[in-house]
């Protein structure tokens, strides 16, 4: 149940993108604490999503990492997320390779918006990360990306 939740509000989430719920792939992986750089990442469609970390506190968390295709295979968005996530987040990035990255979003406790200086979204490198101001709490990471119109 918790995992079909995650997988609505995913495509609640980039409904601007007027995608098709059957265009959506799920993967769940633990963030472990301890202070260790780690990453997890997705491929699908050449798009690779990659979500980089360090966390403390507590035991592992299972997350869960949705990427969600328009019909016409030109808009993506890739989200890792886990509602009331207790551990401490020293570091956090997420990447996308394989299609230019055009929007990004944060949320923390009660997925409520971080706060812009919390945050850095960088289009030229097609990523999202902490700033020096994050204040180490995370629920969730979005990035929305959208391939180039070719002409015939």
């Amino acid at each position: 149940m918790r995992q079909f939740l995650i997988i609505l509000f995913t495509v609640a989430t980039v409904s601007c993108f007027e995608m098709d719920e059957d265009e959506i792939q799920v993967a769940t992986f633990d963030v472990k604490p301890g202070g260790e750089l780690l990453s997890f990442e997705k491929e699908w469609d050449g798009v690779t999503c990659k979500f980089s970390y360090q966390a403390q506190g507590g035991t592992n968390e299972e997350w869960t990492m949705g990427m969600v295709r328009s019909d016409d295979h030109q808009e993506f968005s890739c989200s890792v997320e886990r509602p009331q996530s207790y551990l401490f987040f020293q570091a956090f990035k997420m990447e996308l390779t394989g299609i230019p990255a055009v929007e990004g979003e944060v949320y923390g406790p009660g997925m409520t918006h971080l706060k812009p200086e919390e945050f850095k979204f960088d289009k030229a490198a097609n990523k999202i990360s902490e700033t020096g101001k994050f204040h180490s709490q995370l629920d969730k990471v979005v990035l929305y990306a959208r391939r180039g119109k070719t002409e015939l």
